[in-house]
């Protein structure tokens, strides 16, 4: 019996993340064919879990608090499709995906309860992180208007790697990027190990600079900011077995020295083109567009404040409260995170969302007041994923990358590796 149930828990987790990375290269996972499939096999991964979840005696349901508040968010959809929302199709389509996003995201916290998988997901992600960006370099610089070089796309769109928009790929970058640069800065690994993290994560950090997604860019700048911190921090507590400040600095400037050769190789003008628009000021085109969007998005959240308007149901009534930049387009997001889901959710999605927060911060305070007993490697894998986890929070108030399928999967990968690193094996 118990060789069964490891085998089921194996099967899921390679099942987890195969689906990440497919999620991804299908094009961001953002048309119904892609979607349909994720959701398929969300379907799939439930009926495995409720197998394996009856025949253990050592579930540890309490141990799920964090997938509550996506379970009740699912719930107030299927209200709100009832009941409230102003586009019911869209509602009860975006309803099943926030279910399947629930699935997945269970299958997280029950499979990477081992040390070992954590680990395996870490060097599958980086791998997979530098495959994709050294892929969207080339696909940049041989660009035929062709998304993977074969797929036509609308002149509307601005594609980047798999993606059909550069800011969704830099969210991919933001989330991967910390977890081996965390490990290179804070893990006691060979000099040949480091060297192999340190190449990854130049690779990303281009990658993302020639995305031209200054939202990108502002969130990879908090994060690199915020792992210095957390070097000092550590050094200071003691805790800096394996690594040391003075290493640090070196392949920072190493690092750093070797994406500005890179940068200037490969071409800078487009990054120097792309920054000189901020010379516009407040008439820039870019933040004249946000801040009509958010505008009019608030106007919607002030008009339907209690149960808003629907998820999923913003393109449907956004054209009632502003107009899309996008010719022969209707606006889909809000580009902005946070608001969309005020808009989306009213004021008991917010609450929701809240909730969502206090869990997080809940399970952060413990892993903090234990991180003396935590082994190094795992200390460092913890702490690359809270910035990894900053980095997208930060760029979620300029765009809409977690109302992507395959970005708002990996945050779910990376939230669960993170929240499930203890100082034991086994321990959530």
């Amino acid at each position: 019996m118990n060789s069964n149930r490891s085998k089921l828990d194996s099967f899921i987790f390679a099942d987890l993340v195969v689906t990440v990375m497919f999620a991804v290269l299908a094009y961001g996972t953002v048309e119904a064919w892609s979607l349909a499939l994720l959701e398929l096999n969300a379907l799939l991964l439930a009926v495995m879990l409720a197998v394996r979840f009856t025949f253990d005696e050592q579930a540890e349901f309490r141990n799920w608090r964090l997938a509550l508040p996506l379970l009740a968010i699912t719930g107030w959809g299927a209200i709100q499709a009832v009941a409230f929302s102003l586009d019911r199709q869209a509602t009860k389509e975006t309803t099943v995906k926030w279910l399947a996003m629930a699935i997945y995201f269970i299958a997280a916290l029950h499979t990477l309860r081992s040390s070992e998988r954590r680990k395996k997901v870490l060097y599958g992600v980086t791998v997979f992180g530098f495959a994709v960006s050294l892929f969207a370099i080339v696909q940049r610089l041989t660009y035929n208007g062709k998304m993977y070089w074969v797929r036509p796309v609308s002149p509307y769109i601005a594609p980047y790697g798999p993606y059909g928009n550069y800011n969704h790929f830099a969210g991919l970058v933001e989330l991967i990027l910390p977890l081996p640069l965390a490990y290179l800065l804070l893990a006691r690994i060979k000099l040949e190990e480091r060297l192999l993290w340190l190449f990854s994560v130049v690779m990303m950090a281009v990658a993302l600079l020639f995305s031209g997604s200054r939202g990108g860019i502002l969130a990879l700048g908090v994060q690199v900011l915020a792992l210095m911190i957390v070097a000092i921090w550590m050094q200071r507590r003691g805790l800096g077995e394996g690594f040391s400040l003075a290493g640090n600095k070196l392949i920072a400037g190493g690092a750093l020295a070797a994406v500005l050769l890179l940068v200037l190789w490969i071409g800078y003008e487009p990054l120097v083109k792309r920054f000189s628009m901020l010379q516009q000021g407040t008439s820039e085109y870019s933040l004249v567009t946000r801040t009509e969007y958010w505008s009019g998005a608030w106007r919607m959240v002030t008009d339907h404040p209690l149960t808003g308007v629907g998820l999923g149901a913003f393109p449907a009534v956004y054209p009632f409260y502003g107009r899309s930049s996008v010719k022969n387009e209707r606006l889909e997001h809000v580009h902005n995170d946070y608001l969309q889901l005020l808009t989306d959710g009213g004021l008991i999605g917010g609450l929701i969302g809240l909730w969502f927060l206090f869990e997080l911060f809940r399970r952060a305070r413990q892993q903090f007041q234990q991180i003396e007993r935590t082994r190094n490697q795992d200390r460092a894998l913890m702490l690359g994923g809270y910035v990894a986890l900053l980095g997208i929070a930060v760029h979620s108030f300029l765009d809409f990358n977690l109302q992507i399928a395959a970005n708002a999967l990996l945050f779910l990968l990376v939230l669960a590796m993170t929240v499930s690193t203890g100082s034991t094996k086994e321990e959530f």
